[in-house]
């Protein structure tokens, strides 16, 4: 994934593969708008029986759309080479790599003209529309959709927080001594502050090291929970995804999906807005556990761009 510069835009896999950039100073695409389109909002309101008014419901949004219009063109004019920019631009917008296998995505990074900073979207490109009858000119206007998963833009680079625990000294033994002994797993936990600037609620993604067992974490604030029941084992990784567009919890490749628990679902575990007290804890089983819990997570906007 390349950087982009003020004005430019990339489309590219989740991955980080098949980027195309395009936009000013960036091959022979020229975006002239771009528009975000948050779409009808899906209310649930009830009329009150018997009187006027309504009682209102949960409204929701779904995903925007993120409209670009544009063109493919060259100075001096060839019609055959603004063919060709399109043709890159239209294939990586409809990328079989994405489109083809369930719940992949794409992203969309955008350094917007008058921001001084690069944002994301997060959905696959959808429909591209050109309008050939100034490919003699050396220009094929056209007009691109991006279906976004959810309403927000977030930024480029996520934010880490670790959250790590040692293990001091060994577990307990359990007398008398016998063998083989027997010993008891000791509770571990740490707290750390986690601070969501951004002006809407995000999507952490927790990375949690082993070796560890039962590990959960809680926001102590409010209080919710999520976690995994079972061993997460030395150089293994738990990664509990909770954004819409993935929402998993895997170790390696394998679902792990069977062993959640908590008063949470994954659906719950936004960050809100300002500081939250994220507490890590689970067992030590080895009586040597260097576990640590990654908070990853980038701000959510409304904005495609902005000062931070």
């Amino acid at each position: 994934m390349t950087d982009i510069t003020s004005g430019q835009y990339q489309i590219v896999r989740s991955d980080g593969t098949g980027a195309v950039t395009y936009g000013m100073g960036a091959g022979f695409i020229q975006i002239d708008s771009t528009t975000p389109d948050s779409g009808s909002v899906n209310v649930q309101d009830q009329p009150v029986v018997g009187h006027d008014g309504l009682l209102f419901g949960v409204d929701t949004l779904p995903g925007m759309v993120v409209t670009q219009t544009g063109k493919a063109y060259t100075s001096p004019s060839q019609g055959s080479l603004a063919l060709d920019a399109y043709s890159v631009l239209a294939s990586a917008w409809n990328d079989p790599y994405t489109r083809l296998v369930n719940n992949s995505y794409q992203v969309l990074r955008a350094f917007y003209r008058g921001s001084s900073v690069i944002r994301r979207a997060y959905g696959r490109g959808r429909k591209i529309t050109p309008t050939m009858g100034l490919v003699y000119t050396g220009q094929v206007p056209f007009v691109a959709q991006f279906q976004c998963a959810d309403n927000n833009w977030y930024d480029d680079a996520a934010t880490t927080v670790v959250i790590p625990i040692q293990a001091r000294g060994f577990s307990s033994i359990i007398a008398p001594v016998k063998l083989p002994t027997t010993t008891i797993p000791r509770n571990l936990q740490n707290l750390v502050a986690v601070l969501n600037s951004g002006t809407l609620p995000t999507w952490p993604v927790f990375q949690i090291t082993g070796p560890i067992q039962n590990p959960s974490v809680t926001y102590e604030n409010y209080p919710l929970n999520i976690g995994y029941t079972g061993k997460v084992g030395p150089g293994q990784t738990l990664v509990i995804d909770t954004r819409p567009w993935v929402r998993s919890m895997v170790i390696g490749t394998a679902s792990a999906a069977g062993g959640m628990f908590g008063s949470s679902a994954l659906i719950g575990m936004q960050l809100p807005v300002g500081q939250t007290i994220v507490k890590y804890e689970g067992l030590d089983y080895l009586g040597v556990s260097t576990s640590t819990c990654s908070v990853v997570y980038r701000r959510a906007w409304q904005s495609i761009g902005g000062s931070s």
